[in-house]
């Protein structure tokens, strides 16, 4: 059957509103998808300003605790809080917390090249006018080849020529211990390294771990939620 002028004309109206509805479609979704980028864009950016102004007092007064604690540290105004107990305060909206870590973690493990060496002084780094308080302290090698413990009194001059107490480690017999130690008495502890590889070690020590040599003071602020911490490490 011969389609007529009129009928052609139809068909081709109804495929052209067939394609324009596609199009809207596309379009539509173009623009939701477009509405949707913005308003994610658009709540981060709240978001993040809501963070910046609820964040801002805390960071001013960790800032401002800082600069106090360094302060009096240094001046040797005060003796800060170890971070085991730190010092408590509210500035405004805003609680702080102060403390100085003055000690490694017990066990502390550290590594040395071969041949290389380590000293530790046992002495009490809050005020080395009091006593260490140092009762017991050991080495363990964990990995290399050899290495050699030497342990004496603060006070001897050449620890490694004339040490209280040595022994070489090895694999096979890896720990060396102090055995109990006069809480009133400083000591030095030396590792050296065996010239075949690299080692690591663990050194455990109570009723504190190894003094550090640098006093690193910890200030943290926190707020609705935010926390801010500033690190501030003492040069020796």
């Amino acid at each position: 059957m011969l389609l007529t002028r009129k009928t052609r004309n139809q068909l081709r109206l109804e495929k052209q509103k067939g394609v324009t509805l596609l199009l809207s479609i596309l379009i539509l979704s173009a623009i939701t998808a477009i509405v949707f980028s913005i308003a994610a864009i658009s709540l981060n950016e709240i978001r993040t300003s809501g963070d910046l102004t609820r964040t801002e007092p805390i960071i001013k007064a960790v800032e401002g605790l800082a600069e106090d604690s360094l302060f009096k540290s240094v001046r040797g105004f005060t003796v800060l809080s170890n971070c085991s107990s730190p010092t408590l305060a509210t500035l405004g909206p805003v609680n702080i917390s102060t403390c100085a870590s003055y000690y490694y973690s017990s066990p502390y493990a550290f590594g040395l090249t071969a041949g290389s060496r380590r000293d530790f002084y046992l002495y009490n780094p809050v005020d080395q006018t009091q006593n260490p308080g140092y009762t017991a302290v050991s080495i363990t090698l964990n990995a290399g080849s050899t290495g050699t413990v030497y342990f004496c009194p603060l006070s001897v001059g050449d620890c490694v020529g004339a040490p209280s107490s040595s022994k070489a480690l090895t694999i096979s017999d890896p720990t060396w211990s102090s055995g109990v130690l006069d809480p009133t008495q400083r000591y030095q502890l030396i590792v050296i390294n065996g010239a075949g590889s690299a080692a690591t070690y663990t050194a455990t020590s109570s009723p504190n771990g190894l003094p550090a040599g640098t006093t690193t003071i910890i200030n943290q602020g926190t707020s609705q939620g935010s926390t801010r911490t500033i690190q501030v490490v003492v040069p020796p």
